[in-house]
């Protein structure tokens, strides 16, 4: 991957034909191991961060961690990501919004860009955020993914500062990218992106195994298409998988099964 000087170190515009080099380095790797690596290498390329953690929020309120990068302090970072997933995420100010989001179910914006809200944490969230050494500021995109909202979390510590007002439009504009690269790359890699809810494994019970499975891959976010390939199964065939389900459940569209699944 081509070198890049930062916006971050140096103060100037991002070198962009050099981060559209990055960004097709995620694209060549989208479903793969190295995908994430390559997202770590364009989010520092492109604002330049110390820590990133990516979380999937989906139905039944539950937070699963995706990545976790800090070359400096990685079981800070690890634990911090296991305390957010393990509960401390309703804490979150941005708790709600999540959760408003994942209730719109929407699988196409370029999401929301969110700043840090220290003032309205409480005193117990505050103090396990601030167990990153020497944190100075966070940005958070919240990415719609259906049935799933994706937040990424970019912390910044003192030695660099806080984000500035030109370095969050440059990330702004690669929003989009991020939010499709993102979506794309986890439909890809996992079929079932979180574990079934207790929920979602009695409201399917009485399908056959393949139905289950094409219903696991529209409540993760997949289209038809994109779950008939993942199926290995003719875009036709996965059809019939739908209405079969569909008319068991006495469902008709995707929301409708994702309500389904959500009340148990």
């Amino acid at each position: 991957m081509a070198t890049l000087t930062t916006a971050s170190t140096t103060g100037l515009s991002p070198d962009w034909p050099a981060l559209l080099a990055a960004v097709a380095e995620c694209v060549g790797h989208l479903g793969s191991a190295r995908f994430e690596e390559e997202l770590i290498a364009l989010l520092h390329r492109g604002v330049g961060i110390e820590q990133c953690i990516l979380f999937a929020y989906a139905e039944g309120d539950r937070m699963a961690t995706r990545l976790v990068d800090n070359s400096r302090y990685p079981k800070v970072a690890g634990r911090l990501a296991a305390l957010y997933a393990g509960g401390l995420f309703r804490q979150d100010p941005h708790y709600p919004r999540l959760r408003r989001l994942l209730a719109e179910g929407d699988d196409e914006s370029a999401g929301e860009l969110a700043p840090m809200q220290a003032e309205t944490m409480s005193p117990a969230y505050r103090r396990h955020l601030f167990a990153f050494p020497d944190l100075a500021d966070k940005v958070s995109l919240l990415i719609p993914g259906g049935p799933v909202v994706y937040y990424l979390n970019l912390y910044r510590d003192l030695g660099r500062g806080r984000f500035r007002p030109e370095e969050l439009a440059h990330l702004r504009a690669l929003m989009p990218l991020l939010a499709s690269l993102i979506r794309r790359h986890y439909r890809q890699a996992s079929p079932a992106a979180l574990p079934a809810s207790p929920e979602e494994t009695a409201a399917l019970a009485t399908l056959s195994a393949r139905e289950r499975q094409l219903c696991f891959y529209l409540l993760r976010g997949h289209t038809l298409k994109t779950a008939a390939a993942a199926l290995d199964v003719a875009l036709s065939t996965a059809e019939t998988y739908r209405k079969r389900a569909y008319a068991k459940l006495g469902v008709r569209s995707r929301a409708a099964l994702v309500g389904l699944c959500r009340r148990g």
